[in-house]
């Protein structure tokens, strides 16, 4: 063809010659410029081979309407729990059997839409972040969350509300404050409040001053107070946990204050407030606190055994019951002289839900200790493993179930004794099994090297 002639420059010259001497067959079959270009947009845009991009791309399926959400903006959750019903604050998202407190706030959040359902499995979408851990059983008057909400500033009632609405009645939220971007409650946290409620017969320097009929005589309050003073300030609190040696930093913790309240009635026991005040504490810390300054004043610890638990000595701390521990109060005092003032953020302070903190807190938190401890008398109960611990063998300790009170019928105070003896069996079996476990684990930590990471909460 002349197209293929073209293309040879020997050809060229018998091209123009063709066209000179008036020979238009050839020039008629070359294409010009301008009619190629016409044939190649053609065949780009209108090929039938090709299907518009908009078919290709296009969703066969009808559209849904899908539920809108506002912006995510940062918020601290101001909420309290009771941690009977739940195996504590964290939630396990490799167990879903294990019912945690997190858990339910999560499905709340989901079902109030103050969250997308596709980040409600995935925390660190969210920057979940919780001020201080609490285990199994230990509940939380004033607890702060940090987490990314859909929740617009002028919504935040209406999603408090709904919040609630979704939440099991032993969990409540205050309030809803919007915070920095970059709030973290764990980190942001400068101290924490934790609150043990104590039977007053559990500090009676007499074994047979038990159950309801014993009250604490104002010498023995004085006494109380007192000594709990001893624990304020820096210490180096190994003795006081699991797992640590002492030359662990992690072991050193600041005790800024610890005050007794006065004896107080509830269920025909008479209480006591203990109320600790720390920057943070470690795993067990308030319990075993609680434990030495209860064998302390009940004289059946040795002499100097206080003094020598603040050394490099492994000594044997009592291990207090768990029930009547609360997480009182999270503190961010350092974020709120950085940003409560800015004329953006307001502070993040408990003051203004002081009413409702109180009114949960006596109707639910305190009515369950006060009936549980009536019901199953574990303080009772675990005064009679004191003489179990090794460190007190040589000291003499009179049965206190001998001493029940006169005003129980001779039927239940046998059951009484029954019960408690079989619960005294299962607590000294299993506190020698976690001591033996701690002991064991801090041996291997110690002969490997290794440092564990400080746990700054007591979570039982």
């Amino acid at each position: 063809s002349c197209e293929d002639d073209m293309r040879l420059p020997w050809r060229r010259e018998a091209v123009v010659s063709t066209q000179s001497t008036g020979d238009e067959s050839c020039k008629e079959s070359l294409p010009s410029t301008d009619d190629s270009l016409k044939r190649t947009a053609i065949t780009t845009t209108t090929s039938p081979n090709k299907r518009p991009k908009t078919d290709e791309t296009a969703d066969p399926t009808p559209a849904v309407d899908r539920p809108t959400f506002p912006n995510k903006r940062k918020y601290a959750v101001m909420m309290g729990f009771c941690g009977e019903a739940y195996r504590g604050m964290a939630y396990q998202a490799d167990q879903p059997g294990i019912k945690t407190v997190e858990e339910e706030l999560i499905k709340a959040l989901t079902t109030a839409k103050l969250v997308r359902p596709e980040n409600a499995t995935e925390l660190r979408k969210m920057y979940f972040q919780r001020a201080s851990r609490t285990d199994k059983g230990v509940s939380a008057a004033r607890q702060i969350v940090s987490c990314n909400l859909n929740v617009a500033e002028d919504g935040v009632a209406e999603a408090v509300e709904a919040l609630n609405k979704a939440l099991p009645e032993d969990i409540i939220v205050y309030d809803l404050i919007r915070a920095t971007k970059h709030f973290d409650s764990h980190k942001f946290a400068s101290s924490r409040v934790y609150e043990y409620l104590c039977p007053t017969f559990a500090m009676a320097p007499t074994f047979g001053d038990t159950w309801s009929g014993y009250r604490m005589p104002a010498e023995t309050l004085k006494q109380t107070r007192e000594f709990f003073q001893k624990f304020v300030g820096t210490k180096n609190f190994f003795n006081y946990t699991a797992g640590k040696n002492f030359k662990d930093p992690s072991c050193h913790r600041f005790l800024r204050s610890i005050t007794v309240s006065d004896p107080f009635m509830s269920n025909d026991l008479e209480w006591i407030s203990i109320v600790l005040h720390g920057d943070s504490f470690m795993y067990h810390q308030i319990r075993k606190t609680v434990g030495m300054t209860i064998a302390v004043l009940r004289n059946i610890t040795p002499e100097g055994y206080f003094e020598k638990s603040f050394t490099s000595e492994r000594c044997d701390v009592p291990l207090a019951p768990g029930l009547g521990l609360v997480l009182g109060e999270v503190k961010v005092d350092r974020y709120n002289i950085k940003f409560g003032d800015n004329g953006f953020h307001k502070p993040i302070v408990w003051e203004p839900y002081e009413e409702k903190v109180v009114e949960f807190k006596k109707r639910v938190i305190y009515e369950n200790i006060f009936k549980k401890e009536k019901k199953e008398s574990s303080m009772f109960v675990w005064l009679q493993t004191l003489k179990n611990h090794k460190s007190f063998a040589g000291k003499v300790m009179p049965s206190i179930l001998n001493n029940t009170p006169t005003d129980k019928p001779t039927a239940e105070k046998e059951e009484t004794e029954k019960e408690a003896g079989e619960k005294v069996t299962e607590l000294v079996s299993s506190e020698e099994s976690a001591e033996k476990l701690s002991e064991k684990k801090s041996t291997e930590e110690t002969s490997e090297g290794k440092t564990t990471v400080p746990t700054n909460s007591d979570a039982s």
